[in-house]
């Protein structure tokens, strides 16, 4: 069965080793929506800002309770290069609000102050990590990338988010598919 026969959201998008554009080169998306003719959306997972999640809550006027300011909070992800002042969290589905979207009753994004509010007091889902904007693409764009080599597409997999490090979810995602990066050709295509 093809790509263009399967359904890709929910599912992910992996850079393809021969990727080279400065912002998606080895990353992973998790993509949510997909339609061929409306769009899609997703949110890149493992490409760390430079803001510490502490400092979205003082900008958002967030008190921390004395047990969260001494517990080590995630990075922040940059979710992808479109209006990057907006925020997801990304959690464990034993938190959950009427703006949650679960995916297979084991993964959550909401994107709320409700949720920020209750990590920032110690009620918040068990497992999350914090994401600024997001990544989009227009109708039939998508596949077009997919055609020329640039995105390889991999089904949902609950352990990308929350068992592996950020930093470590390019190369698990490239195994999961089976390949070795070392064997593309680098004049295969890109984005």
């Amino acid at each position: 069965m093809s790509v263009m026969e399967t359904q890709l959201a929910p599912g992910f998008l992996v850079a393809s080793p021969q990727l080279k554009d400065p912002f998606f080169e080895k990353t992973v998306i998790f993509l949510l929506e997909h339609d061929h003719n409306e769009g899609t959306f997703g949110i890149i997972m493992n490409k760390l800002a430079n803001i510490q999640l502490n400092e979205v809550f003082s900008e958002l006027n967030i008190s921390l309770s004395e047990e969260i300011k001494h517990t080590k909070l995630p990075q922040i992800v940059e979710g992808g290069p479109v209006t990057p002042e907006l925020g997801w969290v990304i959690h464990s589905s034993d938190w959950s609000s009427e703006k949650t979207k679960l995916f297979c009753e084991s993964v959550g994004v909401t994107a709320s102050l409700e949720i920020l509010q209750d990590i920032a007091i110690g009620q918040g889902p068990a497992r999350f990590w914090f994401c600024l904007g997001y990544s989009g693409w227009g109708p039939k764009q998508l596949m077009k990338e997919i055609q020329i080599g640039s995105w390889l597409h991999l089904p949902f997999s609950a352990d990308l988010f929350f068992d592996i490090p950020h930093e470590q979810i390019w190369k698990a995602a490239i195994g999961k598919l089976g390949i070795d990066p070392a064997y593309f050709s680098p004049l295969m295509g890109g984005a």
